[in-house]
């Protein structure tokens, strides 16, 4: 077997010999009185492992942009859509993940998604009751697939008013269609506008809900 020898500076060892004591004893101490007195430790060759961050224990919506710049696909919790670029999106809405503006000639309308929950029958009765209806004037009530899930939809016509946001009304004529998509934790969307603005998006709406994919 063969020995290894390090090189060792004895220059700042300081020591004396006296008689009854060992060479052997000696020799250990210079070699630890060496090791501690020489000038800087060299660094070592092998370079420190880097740590990765945590990643966040939320996942906020992501964007990505659409392969024809028309749209921006938006990933929400579970599920995901693409979202035209013409909508304008209002930015730190409290409560809800994003609220759009969309612009239309006979006036603007107003989406909100969310997944923040509270189960269909109390979403929809929520909305029902931010519409004043003429006398027989009644919700529609009705199921839809969206991304090949059973959904829940309202559309209530009638005078809006709300009790959240800047534009809480009495807005007259207006129209609201209400979604609720059973999830883990149900993802709605609302949108609320003119009744002629409402009825001329109608294309654009079922568009917006084919585009709809989850993440399984």
């Amino acid at each position: 077997m063969s020995t290894i020898y390090s090189s060792i500076d004895y220059s700042n060892c300081a020591f004396s010999w006296k008689p009854g004591k060992s060479p052997f004893v000696i020799v250990c101490i210079g070699l630890v009185i060496s090791g501690c007195t020489q000038s800087g430790s060299e660094e070592s060759a092998v370079p420190p492992v880097p740590v990765a961050e945590s990643a966040s224990a939320e996942t906020p919506a992501t964007e990505s942009g659409g392969a024809d710049g028309e749209s921006t696909h938006r990933h929400y919790e579970g599920i995901g859509f693409a979202i035209p670029n013409s909508w304008q999106e209002i930015p730190n809405v409290k409560m809800i993940d994003s609220k759009y503006i969309i612009p239309s000639e006979q006036g603007d309308m107003e989406m909100t998604l969310t997944s923040m929950g509270g189960g269909a029958e109390g979403n929809i009765n929520r909305w029902i009751g931010q519409i004043g209806r003429d006398p027989g004037e009644e919700p529609s009530l009705s199921t839809i697939e969206v991304a090949g899930i059973k959904s829940r939809m309202v559309d209530v016509r009638g005078s809006f008013n709300s009790t959240v946001g800047d534009n809480k009304g009495p807005q007259e004529d207006w129209r609201l269609i209400g979604l609720v998509i059973p999830m883990q934790r149900d993802f709605t969307m609302k949108l609320v506008g003119p009744r002629e603005a409402v009825v001329e998006f109608k294309d654009e709406l079922d568009a917006f809900l084919k585009s709809a994919h989850t993440d399984h």
